[in-house]
């Protein structure tokens, strides 16, 4: 026997009403199977036959082991909600959006106000994490999401890949007590190590996801757990070039690309893309998905003729590879309005020092909507997560209605 706090045990009540019915009902199988046989002799007044007594002796073994895995599993649920609710008295400091920082506060306070995602561990292992992280920092900020990273190392945001003019000031939250957080996530992940860790927490406060050793795949988080808290607009405007020359060459890019997968223009698009194939692409053909050339998405019917993008970024990871994002606007018939978001990866030409598109992802995006696929191309063409089998489409709707 241990102690559980109350709120965990009141929560666990609310949302699992069949579990403990379960849990009584195996307790009770098991205890009459145990002792049908003396009821019985105490009954008919003979005793009874010796296969049926077995047969009632197993029946007993089989409700106690169902009782004790509905044990296990209530244990373990609510092992996760004491976890949850544990993480509320973590200090945080999350961006106030102009560049400075709200005072301190304690998740438990941000309910309702920002979803968390938490990472934990050295600089290399942060870096990593958080590079996708600034690929779709605007998308963040329109999810109302806050990152917290934890370091195991004493590093700090330059080490994770941050200079003066991108330190995160819309969504990188800084941890108050760092050995606090650090402890938390030792009590999260058992014989962690070295390993890198997270988790993230809804409005709510409950947990969406958590992992080890792998980052989070967020452009996936955001399709499935972290949508925009706002109505997505075909108006909304691009992020300022700020002077930046190479910002809008990657639009530029960018725009190229649509312009040839609205037209079904096969020559443009063979320019615009990169030779090299993408890992993500391969990750999904290697495990069986289909690959849609770019004729076939390209073709009548099949091509997006009717889609418009807006909110445009760019983010220049080194001097040869950049990010652009942008959300689409298919035109579906059957929706008013299906809006996409896209991340597309460049990298630059050595001959003509131009962009050339490696890799292009979109997902359903929008604020009442969990995303039910993925697209994923690259200059091979095209493979979808989730395909429709009724209509000639390769993807451009993945909707879980």
């Amino acid at each position: 026997l241990r102690t559980r706090r109350g709120d965990a045990l009141l929560q666990y009540t609310s949302t699992n009403q069949s579990e403990p019915l379960r849990i009584n009902l195996y307790a009770l199988f098991a205890l009459s199977f145990a002792a049908f046989p003396s009821i019985s002799e105490a009954v008919v007044g003979e005793p009874m036959d010796f296969i049926p007594s077995i047969g009632s002796v197993g029946a007993a073994v089989a409700s106690l082991g169902l009782f004790f895995r509905e044990c296990s599993r209530r244990s373990r649920q609510i092992d996760r909600l004491e976890k949850e609710l544990n993480a509320e008295f973590l200090g945080i400091s999350v961006p106030n959006g102009v560049g400075g920082m709200l005072p301190l506060m304690k998740l438990k306070d941000l309910r309702g106000q920002r979803r968390v995602i938490a990472l934990s561990g050295d600089a290399a292992q942060l870096r990593d994490a958080l590079l996708f992280a600034r690929v779709v920092r605007k998308r963040l900020t329109q999810a109302a999401v806050a990152i917290v990273a934890v370091p195991t190392d004493g590093s700090t945001r330059k080490d994770w890949g941050f200079d003066e003019n991108d330190l995160g000031k819309t969504w990188l939250a800084e941890a108050n007590n760092v050995p606090e957080w650090l402890e938390y996530f030792e009590n999260l992940v058992e014989d962690r190590g070295d390993d890198f860790a997270w988790f993230g927490l809804k409005y709510t406060g409950r947990s969406f996801g958590s992992g080890r050793t792998d980052s989070p795949r967020l452009l996936e988080l955001l399709g499935s757990f972290l949508q925009p808290i706002a109505v997505l607009d075909e108006d909304d405007e691009d992020a300022p070039a700020a002077g930046n020359s190479e910002h809008e060459n990657i639009l530029s890019s960018q725009r190229a690309f649509y312009n040839a997968l609205t037209t079904g223009n096969k020559d443009e698009m063979d320019s615009i893309c990169s030779p090299e194939v993408s890992s993500e692409v391969t990750e999904v053909v290697s495990a069986g998905g289909r690959l849609d050339s770019w004729d076939f998405c390209l073709a009548d019917g099949a091509r997006p003729s009717g889609m418009v993008i807006s909110g445009c970024d760019s983010v220049l990871i080194s001097d040869d590879t950049a990010y652009s994002t942008c959300i689409e606007f298919p035109d579906v018939e059957g929706f008013d309005i299906a809006t996409l978001l896209a991340v597309q990866k460049w990298s630059r030409d050595k001959d003509t020092n131009g962009w050339k598109l490696t890799c292009h992802q979109t997902i359903p995006w929008s604020p009442d909507t969990k995303a039910g696929g993925t697209l994923r191309c690259d200059c091979r063409g095209c493979v979808s997560l989730v395909r429709q089998t009724d209509r000639k489409t390769f993807g451009w709707v993945l909707v879980d209605t």
